[in-house]
């Protein structure tokens, strides 16, 4: 499959990140989300992408990568819409007016584009919210899809 998606992130615990080039980070406990496109086939494929994101073990490539690979940061959700068209962007956008989101630095996960980041914290919600406001902004583009990912042991 082909589309966009946003996983969420819950971090049980405040840590230090370091997010290759663009520096370090303070990563607080809470919810955050990544937005991304996945227009590929096989291992960059919709499917491809969100089960390597939900993955601790992997090599770093992209900046989510970081942090997800963090023994204290979980994928928990992953929603997503079939599309051909690569919009990230537009979601992240929504993502930060609607729901008060930052970025953790300037431009992290997107440095593709020119978006203010892909990455980004969202402080005013709890996990099941998070996740229905997500699937809201979603659905300005279409049917999404919301997967409740459950993370291999350690």
């Amino acid at each position: 499959m082909k589309g966009t998606y946003t996983i969420v992130i819950a971090c049980n615990r405040s840590v230090n990140v370091r997010f290759g080039r663009l520096g370090r980070a303070r990563v607080l406990r809470g919810l955050y989300v990544y937005s991304g496109s996945a227009l590929g086939q096989g291992a960059v494929s919709l499917e491809g992408r969100i089960m390597r994101h939900s993955r601790s073990r992997k090599k770093i490539r992209w900046h989510v990568d970081h942090m997800t690979s963090n023994q204290y940061c979980t994928v928990r959700a992953a929603i997503y819409i079939e599309s051909k068209r690569r919009l990230e962007c537009d979601v992240s956008n929504l993502i930060t007016k609607r729901l008060s989101a930052s970025p953790l630095l300037p431009h992290i996960g997107a440095s593709d584009c020119l978006c203010r980041g892909h990455l980004m914290r969202v402080s005013s919600l709890r996990e099941k919210a998070l996740m229905d406001q997500v699937r809201t902004i979603y659905s300005k583009f279409g049917n999404p899809v919301c997967l409740i990912i459950t993370r291999e042991p350690r």
